[in-house]
């Protein structure tokens, strides 16, 4: 077997994105090209190995078939003053736009957003930022804008169970499936789940936990490079069932990407193509390759059986 090879990257953000301004990661070859590991500092061993074996899959070309060739996508719009959310939503060119909301501007921004667009599909995402109360009296307030859905208003499945009777407003699931891998559970609290494909094992695992949670689904980035994004179109023209507009439209926040061209929604939509190669400049962070190498060989060990 060819040793794979390790190309850790830099990139730079246009906005700061949940507290980034520059994301980390990791290109790893393979026998068919270049697959991307990029987990977050915080995130433990057993999510490394999941992020590995999507990279790994993505590198080896391991990808079911497509059913589609091309899927819808919404806008994102991060947590950003009013006037800058309504001008990103708009040059977005997309049907649905999902709006960062949790801090003392959320509903201004969703406001500046409806007033921009008013026949758009507007979804929320917190990210389990909101107590139950917090979250049934912001829902109730921001209800009269039309919302499609609020992504993980709180965090845990016992606040998603409690809020579910507060609110009429749908509910999606995020964290609940990402992280705490509430598969089974999850239909009972939430209307609409949230799939990304880095951090549940890759296309494969993902179209899995589709079937397996049996709700509405968006497959979403986890603020992937295009390189990582062309994993998540993959996996969204493979669902059996077609999916809601996907949370695909990342590429618009970075400044810099792995790939010469970035991929971005083109009128609203993206289709489906072999992932790019890096580009020959790629920001490289040799000083971060003994620390990807170790999270590396720790994610190994702990997906080999012993």
């Amino acid at each position: 077997m060819t040793p794979r090879r390790l190309l850790p990257y830099r990139l730079r953000l246009r906005t700061p994105f949940r507290g980034l301004e520059v994301r980390r990661g990791c290109l790893i070859s393979g026998s068919h090209g270049w697959g991307e590991f990029a987990p977050f500092d915080d995130y433990d061993v057993a999510a490394d190995a999941r992020w590995l074996a999507a990279a790994f899959e993505q590198a080896d070309g391991i990808w079911p078939q497509a059913v589609r060739d091309r899927i819808e996508v919404n806008a994102i719009v991060p947590a950003v003053v009013p006037e800058q959310a309504a001008r990103m939503a708009v040059a977005a060119g997309c049907r649905t736009v999902k709006v960062k909301v949790g801090d003392p501007q959320g509903t201004a921004r969703v406001a500046a957003i409806r007033e921009a667009l008013p026949d758009a599909d507007l979804r929320i995402d917190v990210n389990g930022a909101w107590s139950v109360a917090q979250a049934a009296a912001q829902l109730a307030e921001l209800a009269q804008f039309g919302l499609e859905y609020a992504e993980q208003p709180v965090r845990t499945l016992e606040q998603m169970r409690e809020l579910r009777v507060l609110t009429d407003v749908p509910l999606a699931a995020d964290e609940l499936i990402r992280v705490d891998g509430l598969f089974d559970e999850v239909a009972e609290v939430a209307d609409v789940a949230i799939l990304k494909v880095a951090p549940l094992g890759g296309v494969a695992a993902t179209l899995a936990a589709a079937q397996r949670i049996g709700l509405p689904v968006v497959v979403s980035s986890a603020l992937d490079s295009s390189l990582g994004l062309a994993a998540g179109v993959a996996a969204a023209c493979a669902l059996p069932r077609p999916p809601l507009a996907c949370g695909l439209g990342t590429g618009v926040l970075f400044a810099e990407d792995t790939t010469s061209v970035t991929v971005v929604p083109v009128d609203g939509s993206m289709t489906r193509a072999a992932p790019p190669p890096p580009r020959p400049d790629l920001p490289h962070a040799s000083e971060d390759l003994p620390m990807w190498r170790a999270r590396i060989d720790a994610a190994l060990r702990h997906a080999t059986p012993r």
